[in-house]
């Protein structure tokens, strides 16, 4: 069947059937788009980003069967990955260069997203098109206004809108979930 052919969920389904093959078709459907959000985080590092890209598609493969079960579209799941697994290496980067390890510790370092991160990036996922798509547009993919709007077909200032209208959703859902009585740790993590 050529891969043109193939939507979200047989891609998922061969991922757990053939994973070699899955894998090819998953490269070359969203690959690009894995290494352009990978390396916007990533700038100056191009190898790490190279890794970090190969490493989100082996997450696909990994999670293929639970996304499938869960009809989790895959399109934003990747690009939520791509983005957090960027970050954790940006983050591990950073601390390489500038915080000097202890040299009594003899185990790697590793950086993991935080409950209230991971729960940010589901009520992301949560949300309705096309503000689900203009999120993972602006704060994963890093794109502007402008690029947002030309894609989706709408002004920039309406994308701008729908942006502070979903902030603003997402973080009385997020206080809502965490029983958070103050909005500290959400205006930390960028949703004031």
């Amino acid at each position: 069947m050529p891969k043109a052919e193939i939507d979200d969920g047989m891609l998922l389904q061969l991922l757990t059937d053939d994973a070699e093959q899955g894998i090819v078709v998953l490269q070359a459907r969203y690959g690009k788009m894995i290494f352009r959000v990978v390396s916007r985080i990533l700038q100056g590092h191009p190898q790490d980003a190279e890794e970090v890209a190969s490493d989100v598609l082996v997450a696909a493969w990994r999670q293929a069967s639970a996304l499938l079960e869960n009809g989790r579209p895959l399109g934003p799941w990747l690009t939520v990955t791509a983005r957090n697994r960027a970050i954790d290496r940006w983050r591990l980067l950073s601390r390489k260069v500038f915080v000097p390890l202890n040299e009594e510790l003899d185990f790697p370092l590793q950086v993991v997203a935080s409950e209230g991160e991971d729960l940010i990036g589901e009520l992301v996922l949560d949300l309705n098109e096309p503000d689900r798509e203009i999120f993972l547009r602006r704060y994963y993919r890093m794109e502007t206004a402008r690029e947002i709007g030309k894609v989706l077909g709408i002004e920039p200032h309406a994308v701008n809108v729908r942006l502070a209208r979903g902030r603003a959703k997402l973080k009385k859902e997020y206080l809502k979930q965490m029983g958070k009585e103050n909005g500290r740790y959400v205006k930390q993590h960028g949703i004031s």
